[in-house]
């Protein structure tokens, strides 16, 4: 088994070394379970007379292994860091053992030189995550055909070439969109399958050299969570590799450095992310804006801004990334990105009716937002400043319990889907106040959703926020609050 193909359900028995001198080797089980993540179980005989366990035993009665340690398994080196007690089970007596299990933060399928106790640290972190290869339409893999004079393909060359898409720099880190590529081939009874992958993978370093996998981390969920608010849906992180120079590949008498190759990692931060389904090609047909919009400037651009905006950011990004939220929850987080986000965007010009004398309302904030777009609205919306009101009145009411009942359901979700807009539009003008991008949110299969919405309920807001029905239009039964419908994922 090569280990990239290691995942949930598998399980590889080995020799764990904790690193002490003259320590014995116990025998261990390495596994990847769902939802627990990488679990080290150690069988082992506890108030025995056996010495090659009293080591093992101490680690569980006082809940605290050695930091990092080694597995040697017949598929290679595993090195495990950050290794946590995870549990025990005691057998007092009898044939049975006793067994313990272990929970490391991060491991890497390769044996690391040097000392085992040093934290793990990479020069790289290359990472695939959702989308990134449909977004940037970047590929590694081009094609030639050869043809007869009558025009059939006679042969094909396939030439496989990744490199750098794009990069750009994020405060001391260095990023890069990099296409890459791997084949497969296997052979069967009646033909030899190979199969070609092209990816685009995101890789970060630092101009300070190696760093641990957290300040890498940190980095590269930036570049993630603009792709929540590009396709308005969740975004996972699948797969990492590392490169340091403390993984080399040796060779020859003289143990000679051949190759830094790239060592698959598993992090306990993002493995329940792996386990997520996996989304369909077709669910990324329709980003906000396209990759080109954006490029290298307008991902520095967002880097720089992210801080500053993490109170917009947080709320609105942790709702798009969870799949089958609840209405109501769509509009209260969005609504508080909203209100952050016009708070940061500071006064705009009409704003003043919004206001209640001097003091700024919700609805000011909001107001703040549909300035910042400055998009031209579907007819059955009368006013940018109806339309804030309206938003503001339904967060409130769902907010404030002394309000009453919950707002209409249909309602609520007009509302929670013009704000998931809005609050993306927000996200990605970040990047770029560039015509271009405007025009990409103008001409939008999102807020073609909102007229269609509109359209389809016999509805409209007025000036003041509120919402009327078509005379033809029964006004629609309330739903019970709680409830998810439509094209969200």
């Amino acid at each position: 088994m090569e280990w990239s193909e290691f995942e949930f359900g598998d399980s590889i028995a080995g020799l764990l070394i904790d690193g002490v001198d003259d320590m014995p080797y116990v025998g261990a089980t390495f596994r990847i379970i769902d939802p627990q993540g990488v679990v080290v179980e150690i069988p082992y005989l506890a108030h025995h007379d056996a010495d090659q366990f009293a080591h093992v035993a101490k680690w569980f009665s006082q809940q605290s292994p050695p930091k990092n340690m080694l597995m040697r398994t017949p598929e290679g080196t595993i090195s495990m860091f950050d290794v946590a007690w995870s549990g025990h089970s005691e057998t007092w007596g009898g044939d049975k053992s006793s067994l313990g299990k272990l929970r490391p933060n991060e491991v890497v399928f390769a044996n690391r030189e040097g000392p085992l106790a040093d934290a793990l640290e990479m020069a790289e972190l290359h990472s695939y995550v959702d989308a990134a290869t449909l977004w940037s339409r970047a590929t590694a893999v081009t094609t030639d055909r050869e043809t007869d004079e009558d025009g059939k393909v006679q042969g094909v060359t396939i030439h496989l070439a990744g490199g750098p898409v794009v990069s750009w720099n994020q405060g001391e880190a260095t990023m890069e969109l990099r296409s890459s590529w791997s084949h497969h081939p296997v052979r069967g009874p009646l033909a030899t399958v190979t199969t070609l992958n092209d990816s685009v993978t995101l890789v970060s370093k630092f101009e300070a050299g190696s760093r641990e996998f957290w300040d890498h981390f940190v980095e590269q969920r930036k570049f993630a969570t603009l792709l929540v608010f590009v396709f308005g849906r969740p975004i996972s992180f699948r797969r990492h590799q590392m490169r340091d120079d403390r993984f080399p590949t040796r060779g020859g008498r003289e143990g000679t450095v051949m190759d830094l190759p790239l060592r698959e990692l598993i992090s306990r931060r993002t493995l329940g992310e792996r386990s997520r389904q996996l989304p369909l090609g077709k669910d990324f047909d329709r980003p906000l804006v396209p990759f080109a919009a954006v490029g290298s400037e307008g991902l520095e651009a967002w880097s720089d801004a992210y801080d500053k905006w993490s109170r917009f950011i947080v709320p609105s990004a942790a709702i798009l990334n969870r799949s089958g939220a609840f209405i109501e929850d769509v509009v209260l987080s969005t609504s508080m990105s909203l209100e952050a986000a016009g708070a940061l965007l500071g006064k705009r010009d009409g704003e003043e009716v919004t206001r209640r004398g001097r003091a700024k309302t919700t609805a000011t904030y909001v107001y703040r937002c549909l300035a910042e777009l400055s998009l031209t609205w579907p007819g059955r919306i009368q006013t940018v400043v109806g339309l804030a009101r309206a938003i503001a009145d339904n967060y409130n009411d769902l907010k404030h319990a002394d309000r009453g009942e919950f707002p209409d359901q249909v309602i609520s979700y007009v509302i929670s889907q013009t704000n998931r807009f809005v609050v993306r539009a927000i996200a990605l003008s970040r990047t770029s106040s560039s015509d271009s991008l405007r025009e990409s949110f103008q001409q939008s299969t999102e807020l073609n959703g909102i007229a269609e919405l509109l359209h389809l309920n016999g509805l409209s807001i007025d000036d003041d926020g509120h919402w009327t029905h078509d005379p033809e239009n029964e006004e629609p039964a309330t739903l019970p609050p709680g409830i998810q419908f439509g094209p969200n994922p």
